[in-house]
């Protein structure tokens, strides 16, 4: 399997799934938009300061991005705290704002923008999504159940999620071998679950405690009552 020498990746990804993840994450894009109620958004500034807020932090936290191998890297992803935050359309375009900001600051190319946006973004946010989907339905409305499963476990296993689908398809590509990526990579998964699950966690926390009524995921009557 080839092993590519330098960061960027695109060289070495077919052009065709890059044009179909373009195309594919400009629907998502589409369907997060319309998904979004705008009229609330203008009314409330708090809500639009939020959002910019959480698309400065994590451009930060991708900029700090730590590379292991080429396309592969940790770093603090922070997508369950404003999926929770603002819910999963807000999130979305936040994101596709952070990929706009790594491709501002040359961390990203524009070939691989869809590619990067649909794999590392969409989906980790709609695994987010999903996890807390089934912890509201299955699980007792408990503040600490939101905090700590909702939160900290969903942000953990998010990010776990996030590095098996990029290893799976940096071996599918023939990009790099499986014993490379589990060398370099996978076993190191554990070291950065827990620290993305205290990040996401502290802040959900933080909101909870101080300003549950920003969180869209959150309803007071259901987990205070």
């Amino acid at each position: 399997m080839a092993e590519s020498t330098s960061d960027s990746i695109v060289a070495l990804i077919p052009h065709s799934l890059l044009l179909v993840t373009a195309v594919i994450s400009l629907l998502v894009f589409a369907v997060a938009a319309r998904a979004v109620n705008w009229n609330a958004v203008k009314e409330y500034r708090g809500t639009q300061h939020f959002f910019w807020g959480s698309v400065v932090v994590l451009a930060m936290f991708w900029q700090m991005r730590a590379g292991i191998l080429p396309g592969m890297h940790f770093h603090i992803l922070g997508y369950t705290a404003i999926m929770l935050l603002m819910g999963w359309p807000l999130a979305l375009i936040a994101a596709a704002f952070v990929q706009f900001i790594m491709l501002l600051t040359g961390k990203l190319e524009w070939l691989e923008f869809g590619f990067q946006y649909l794999f590392y973004s969409v989906f980790p946010i709609l695994f987010s999504y999903a996890f807390y989907l089934i912890v509201y339905r299955r699980m007792v409305h408990n503040p600490f159940v939101y905090i700590l499963v909702a939160g900290f476990l969903n942000a953990g296993f998010t990010h776990a999620f996030s590095d098996v689908l990029r290893s799976g398809l940096m071996w599918g590509l023939e990009i790099h071998s499986w014993d490379t990526i589990w060398r370099d990579y996978l076993r190191y998964l554990p070291m950065m679950m827990f620290p993305e699950g205290v990040v996401n966690g502290m802040f959900i926390t933080g909101m909870v405690v101080f300003h549950n009524r920003w969180l869209s995921t959150f309803d007071e009557e259901s987990y205070f009552n």
